[in-house]
């Protein structure tokens, strides 16, 4: 499942929905050991591959509507980046620019686990290759109901 940050927790509370505070962000995924939270530091944690539109650094931004709680990537844009090293994936994080990885309560992230079948975000070929593209053609964000 899914981590929101205490960052994105409060901020859907008191500031705006989740759409406006992950709008212009970035998706990072990453090799190693997962975090225990979306508020904890990356550690020793290994970036693949970072997605943005185009794949030109530009943030990514989701659809206007969000049925029944799912919050869809723009399907106008093209999420994409290039490998940026070679590995297996664990754990992605959707993030805003300028993101540091640093321990915070205010940042705000999205978490969760990578791989196959059953992980929060499913990658069909494994491991990532160095160079090579990834593409997202689908990428949502449920709200779970009680």
């Amino acid at each position: 499942m899914i981590k929101p940050s205490t960052g994105a927790r409060e901020g859907m509370a008191v500031t705006a929905p989740l759409r406006t505070l992950l709008n212009n962000g970035l998706v990072r995924i990453y090799a190693g050991a997962v975090p225990v939270s979306a508020d904890a530091a990356l550690g020793g944690a290994v970036l693949l591959c970072e997605i943005s539109a185009g794949g030109t650094g530009t943030g990514l931004t989701f659809e206007p509507t969000a049925p029944g709680g799912v919050l869809s990537k723009n399907i106008a844009e093209n999420w994409t980046g290039n490998n940026l090293a070679d590995g297996t994936p664990t754990f992605f994080r959707h993030v805003v620019v300028g993101d540091a990885g640093d321990a915070s309560t205010t940042a705000v992230r999205i978490q969760g686990t990578v791989g196959g079948p059953g992980e929060d975000m499913v990658i069909t070929e494994l491991p990532l290759v160095s160079g090579a593209p990834q593409t997202f053609d689908l990428y949502k964000l449920a709200i779970p109901e009680q």
